[in-house]
């Protein structure tokens, strides 16, 4: 089977969406499958063979490329696929309708929901309607809708998502994590042997709300005085989260590891006792499942995704409220060793359930029957370009427009237009 795998963004960084692609991709081949790597942005001396890349503008400094269309030879290559999975919303399902001529499947990764209103200054039902216009139209593209837990599938169907959805949990390859090859030790990272080592490993940025955990880990250490905290990554935040560290007073007890290859996250998770988290835009993280792989129980916030992986009081304790319940999941589980090891077996023991293997298994169960029932022959909206439907994305122009600027507070008349090739709004002069 030809598959090819459709991204708007694949580097070599700590990233999940990389991460799950490049396992599906090496998962795939294992059991004798071409895979081809769809994506955006300039050649990379550190891509693997399989991967084809088109032009791309880069979007801000995000490591995402935006583009009108793929080179020639991807769009000759992509009418090649038997199957075609995409992993992004934008710049991935509608090239793979526009390009492809096979079932299309989308997996959502990504809370886009809460992330527009982490990017973006607008309020969250501003976000919120965006999103029930954006989300809906372009899962339309695909056949089936992938998403990783139950609760995130609730969220798509909030949304309006019309298209039929399956869960399929995120796999993980556990063996680096279960036997990791050169594990560390708290001397190893400048750490007292006696600390209580809490960890969070991502990107470092807005929509993380690393600022929230680090806060909740000043009140923790206020109680239990032997607390260390690890944050591995790197993201346009650290300078703000260094700054908040001194202005607390733990500064001495907070490492920025920054980037670490992805093949030593398993090494650094050797080291730590806890693994914590105050993000609650995730779908099924990644990062948790390898945390709890290395034996780490789990601190969170009680949110969609975080809620189908940990089970508060057996693998890590969740809150429903991450200022304070945060702190004290920390000092509950810092202050108490036997505790803390039970979660630690349950969690290791849970982690099998996300073994990699599975999820490929399930996956190719899909594709062959996609590939058996050709739903993508039967769709509205068959192969080829995509063209902006201008009425109907006037209402939620219009709904946008009532949320950011309320009638009482505008004087000045306004105008929104949309032609039939681009949206554009037209915003009312303050003079």
């Amino acid at each position: 089977m030809r598959i090819g795998m459709v991204t708007a963004c694949y580097k070599p960084v700590i990233n999940g969406v990389t991460r799950m692609v490049s396992l599906y991709k090496e998962h795939l081949e294992a059991a004798g499958h071409e895979v081809t790597i769809f994506t955006l942005g300039d050649p990379d001396p550190q891509d693997e063979l399989g991967v084809m890349r088109s032009p791309g503008l880069m979007l801000g400094d995000y490591g995402y490329y935006i583009t009108m269309r793929y080179s020639s030879e991807a769009q000759a290559l992509l009418q090649q696929m038997d199957i075609i999975h995409c992993h992004h919303l934008f710049m991935s399902v509608e090239m793979a309708h526009r390009y492809g001529r096979s079932p299309i499947v989308y997996t959502n990764h990504t809370r886009y929901d809460l992330y527009t209103g982490s990017y973006i200054s607008l309020p969250q039902p501003a976000a919120d309607a965006i999103m029930r216009q954006v989300w809906p139209e372009f899962t339309d593209y695909a056949d089936v809708v992938v998403t990783p837990s139950a609760s995130v599938r609730d969220v798509m169907l909030e949304f309006g998502v019309r298209r039929p959805i399956e869960v399929i949990e995120n796999g993980v390859d556990l063996r680096p994590f279960h036997n990791p090859t050169k594990p560390l030790t708290k001397t190893d990272l400048n750490v007292p042997e006696t600390a209580v080592l809490v960890t969070y490993l991502g990107r470092l940025s807005p929509e993380k709300d690393v600022d929230i955990l680090l806060e909740q880990f000043a009140i923790a250490k206020d109680v239990v005085p032997n607390l260390h905290l690890m944050l591995m990554g790197q993201g346009s935040a650290r300078p703000d989260l260094e700054r908040l560290a001194r202005q607390l007073g733990v500064a001495n007890s907070v490492l920025f590891t920054g980037p670490v290859a992805y093949e030593q996250v398993s090494n650094y998770l050797a080291a730590a006792d806890l693994f914590a988290t105050a993000s609650v835009t995730e779908v099924h993280p990644l990062t948790v499942i390898e945390a709890m792989a290395a034996g780490l129980p789990v601190v969170a916030v009680s949110a969609p995704g975080i809620v189908d992986t940990v089970v508060s009081g057996e693998s890590g304790l969740l809150t429903s409220k991450p200022e304070g319940g945060l702190a004290a999941a920390l000092v509950g589980l810092a202050s108490n060793d036997t505790r803390r090891q039970q979660m630690a077996q349950a969690a290791h023991c849970t982690s099998q359930r996300f073994d990699i293997t599975n999820t490929v298994q399930r996956t190719l169960a899909l594709y062959e029957r996609l590939r058996a029932d050709r739903p993508d022959l039967r769709r509205k909206k068959m192969h080829g370009r995509r063209i902006f439907d201008s009425e109907r994305l006037q209402p939620v122009v219009d709904q946008l427009g009532k949320l950011l600027w309320p009638a009482e507070k505008e004087p000045f008349s306004r105008r929104w237009f949309l032609p039939a090739s681009s949206t554009q709004i037209e915003r009312p002069h303050d003079n």
